[in-house]
């Protein structure tokens, strides 16, 4: 029996455009300080906005950066894996010989048939379709080998 180095296929990430709407408020975050900072003259409404700004920056832009950052797909020639949660805490994993099918829904669902066990559900899954295809293939060619 050889033992064979697993090899990275692909490592991928959500698309940007999830970003859309925390890269709206980081713009109307600073779109407040510059609007407050050069016409108020009380001291208190500049705090109040300096506090808004940053609650605004804070949950809204910097929070979902993060989770965007955190999450990957990561496709080898033996599991695929897939990372979420901040610093990749929710890990869900399946060896390629375990996959029975590859079924791709709307909506970028994936669904994997397991041979042991209930089918895994990947929703919102990028480039879904390229990662099913990988999948036949590595199935079919891992069944090929094995038997």
């Amino acid at each position: 029996m050889a033992f064979q180095e697993e090899q990275v296929i692909a490592r991928i990430r959500r698309s940007w455009f999830t970003l859309t709407f925390a890269l709206l408020a980081l713009f109307l975050a600073a779109a407040i300080l510059s609007y407050v900072s050069n016409r108020v003259v009380d001291q208190w409404v500049l705090y109040a906005a300096y506090v808004v700004s940053a609650v605004l920056a804070l949950f809204f832009w910097l929070i979902p950066t993060v989770r965007h950052l955190n999450y990957y797909v990561e496709l080898t020639t033996s599991r695929l894996i897939v990372r979420d949660g901040i610093f990749g805490q929710k890990t869900a994993e399946v060896s390629i010989a375990e996959i029975n099918s590859v079924e791709l829904g709307r909506g970028r669902k994936l669904t994997l048939g397991r041979r042991s066990g209930e089918p895994l559900v990947f929703e919102r899954m990028p480039k879904a379709k390229k990662i099913a295809e990988e999948l036949r293939a590595l199935a079919r060619l891992g069944s090929g080998l094995g038997g």
